[in-house]
């Protein structure tokens, strides 16, 4: 009997120190209490809603978690999404090679992420200051470049229903079941960043560089090199965000994205990443993105008076401040 009990803890501890403990604990009781007091919270309606509410967040969530886990962070996603949106929209519109459109979003996302990069290194600067001036200075750059016009279409391209298109054979077989090609696209960059994180030696760079930092210039690690091919990797998803949403809406403006970067590091820090860097996981951080969105969705299903869908910010100030706490004790059981 004790050896058994020594055997159970042992496994309960093992499980702790995982990650993904917290954020698994967080999604699952999350979905169980939605699903026995929110009314139509199990519809399929409901459950592919939140998935692809997800999409957009989630792709940009993935770079900044991966900054994080560095020790930076990155305020100018939203203004990058809109930016990428926007090169790639006005490509497209204009009757560019839609292959070229992406290419040239995606090159100018990670050139902006890269100018975030070389002007914390440069300077020195905390990049939570570096990239707040610069998100004001990249959608003032958008505003002169494109006049301050919004843009926008109707015309039905090819390639936006691979970025962002419904699956109709999906919707047609199962009543209610609207997916988007977006999550494929979530899942590609998940899976990705996970196996270059947790299987590359630039994973234990990342880890090194924003848990050790003397151990790691010991052991030959160039911090700075890191973190830039990092502002870079968090440039690009948010370039692709922009591709995507332009590929569902047919439509970008100078606001685009706004608000982006802060429900991209709450997610992270629902899905356990740490503030102080060091540590995080890509899965957790895709559990973060689902919970946030299946609580706009459960919020929007109560229709509580004290809780708008306006003041849903509300929701994830406090799911934020809950989520650190509970992941932090998780922490101190392991």
């Amino acid at each position: 009997m004790a050896r058994a009990a020594t055997l159970q803890k042992s496994i309960v501890r093992q499980g702790l120190e995982s990650p993904i403990a917290g954020p698994v604990i967080t999604f699952v009781g999350v979905f169980i209490i939605f699903s026995i007091f929110v009314p139509n919270f199990m519809t399929m309606r409901s459950i592919t809603g939140i998935i692809n509410a997800a999409t957009l967040t989630g792709v940009i969530t993935v770079g900044v978690t991966l900054l994080m886990i560095a020790g930076e962070f990155d305020l100018s996603v939203g203004a990058i999404m809109a930016i990428g949106a926007f090169i790639f929209g006005a490509g497209t519109m204009a009757g560019m090679n839609p292959a070229l459109a992406v290419v040239l979003a995606l090159a100018a996302s990670a050139i902006l992420g890269a100018i975030n990069g070389f002007i914390l290194i440069l300077t020195g600067i905390p990049s939570f200051i570096v990239t707040l001036g610069t998100q004001y200075l990249y959608r003032g750059a958008l505003y002169v470049l494109s006049t301050g016009i919004m843009l926008q279409t109707v015309a039905d391209v090819p390639i936006y229903n691979v970025f962002n298109g419904r699956m109709a054979f999906i919707a047609d077989a199962i009543r209610g079941a609207n997916f988007r090609t977006s999550i494929f696209w979530l899942l590609g960059v998940v899976l990705l960043v996970q196996l270059l994180l947790v299987r590359t030696r630039f994973g234990n760079h990342v880890f090194a560089a924003g848990g050790a930092k003397l151990a790691a210039r010991a052991t030959g690690v160039s911090i700075t090199r890191t973190k830039l091919a990092c502002f870079v990797i968090s440039g690009i998803l948010a370039g692709l965000a922009g591709i995507m949403l332009f590929s569902q809406f047919k439509t970008a403006k100078i606001a685009t994205g706004a608000g982006e970067e802060l429900n991209a590091i709450a997610a992270a820090v629902v899905g356990g990443t740490l503030l102080t860097g060091g540590s995080g996981s890509i899965l957790g951080a895709l559990l973060g993105v689902l919970t946030i969105s299946m609580l706009r969705t459960g919020v929007v299903l109560l229709n509580l008076p004290f809780i708008p869908a306006d003041n849903f910010v509300a929701v994830v100030g406090v799911t934020i401040v809950l989520a650190a706490i509970f992941n932090n004790w998780i922490r101190k059981q392991a």
